[in-house]
């Protein structure tokens, strides 16, 4: 008796390329640079603290003494572009170096010149106006309804508050 093999092959060729097709839509978490913080946050949440793991309100000039890119001494939000822009907006492929969506490149250094005062591309917003940081739409694109297009990051958990709002604050301080 012969046996076609073509018919057993096709079914592991399609099982073989539907698991590569799940393993490139899954994108990398990240890293998590700030272990410690991460340990204090998660034993606030255990303890009752809010969902954020953080009860502390971000303050209202956090980052306001940091330089254009919120370098280290940006009060409690840190480095906003190394700790929320890289892992959260470049970090996924979306808005890096290298062929960033909408032009908006969020990584490389110099991030401030490339967005305060500059219109968006495909939303006719300002991306980052420190006179008015709400209406930016670097922020409003964290809120779960934005003016235009799909909240961000994208097919991603969204930002916390806190993060959200420290966000805000490096609009602010620029």
């Amino acid at each position: 008796m012969r046996t076609d093999r073509s018919t057993h092959a096709v079914p592991a060729l399609l099982a073989m390329i539907l698991m590569l097709s799940a393993s490139l839509l899954v994108g990398c978490p990240g890293t998590l640079d700030h272990k410690e913080r991460f340990l204090v946050d998660a034993g606030n949440a255990a303890n009752g603290g809010s969902e954020t793991g953080n009860d502390a309100a971000v303050p209202d000039d956090a980052g306001a003494d940091a330089d254009a890119d919120a370098g280290p001494d940006s009060g409690a939000c840190g480095d906003v572009v190394a700790r929320i822009f890289v892992p959260s907006c470049g970090g996924t492929g979306c808005h890096g170096s290298v062929a960033a969506q909408q032009d908006l490149d969020l990584v490389s250094p110099g991030v401030a010149e490339r967005v305060v005062g500059v219109s968006g591309i495909g939303c006719s917003s300002t991306l980052a106006d420190p006179a008015n940081p709400e209406a930016s739409l670097i922020y409003q694109k964290l809120l779960p309804t934005p003016p235009c297009g799909s909240p961000m990051p994208l097919a991603r958990p969204a930002l916390s508050d806190e993060d959200t709002a420290c966000v805000l604050a490096w609009i602010a301080a620029q």
